[in-house]
């Protein structure tokens, strides 16, 4: 795989669009393991999917007895929660831009 084509698919998951969808609609020619293997190694994940992490790890924690492991898991919780909200902030500071070159 080539690095613009990297490039592009981390790009196009920062701004939420499912790796599923990259895969589908703009590099269909690699697998689609490649793909999410290149955006996932990356550390790079979708909107989609960091929503069913949490919606995964939130389940796991009312079954969770230890204490250590409810910790755990509160703290990736978290640290899911500050990768949405970061792209959240980025794509906001995107739109802004966007909206100022609209508007001259």
């Amino acid at each position: 795989m080539n690095s613009n084509d990297s490039k592009v698919m981390i790009r196009l998951a920062k701004e939420g669009k499912k790796i599923s969808k990259i895969w589908a609609e703009d590099f269909n020619e690699y697998d689609y393991w490649e793909v999410y293997t290149e955006v996932y190694g990356a550390g790079e994940r979708s909107s989609v999917g960091v929503k069913r992490m949490i919606t995964s790890r939130l389940n796991k924690l009312g079954a969770a007895d230890i204490q250590e492991d409810r910790e755990e898991l509160i703290d990736e919780i978290n640290e899911l929660i500050l990768h949405l909200y970061s792209r959240y902030k980025n794509s906001q500071q995107k739109l802004d831009e966007i909206r100022a070159i609209i508007n001259q």
